[in-house]
């Protein structure tokens, strides 16, 4: 995945991420994504994604049981992407 593509989807992403948890690391996580990303910081990038990408591994399978999550379809994409666009940085 291309930087342009991924900056693209990060909205849908971060706001995909916010409406399942107000957690203030992720927070901060989604932040520091966002401006890693726009200064081109590739060791920060690395680092936030490994964070919000091992987030989604901790949390996935209870968004995917919860009967209260409406968007559990968006989640599956938002992760997907998330480790789409990290796979793509250590080429």
């Amino acid at each position: 995945m291309e930087r342009l593509e991924f900056m693209i989807e990060l909205n849908g992403i971060i706001e995909t991420i916010h409406t399942y948890t107000r957690n203030p690391f992720m927070t901060g996580y989604t932040k520091a994504l966002r401006r890693a990303l726009r200064q081109e910081d590739m060791d920060s990038l690395k680092i936030v994604l490994d964070k919000v990408i091992n987030w989604y591994n901790e949390e996935y399978d209870q968004i995917q049981a919860d009967e209260y999550v409406f968007n559990k379809n968006m989640h599956e994409k938002a992760y997907d992407l998330l480790k789409t666009y990290r796979h793509s940085l250590q080429a």
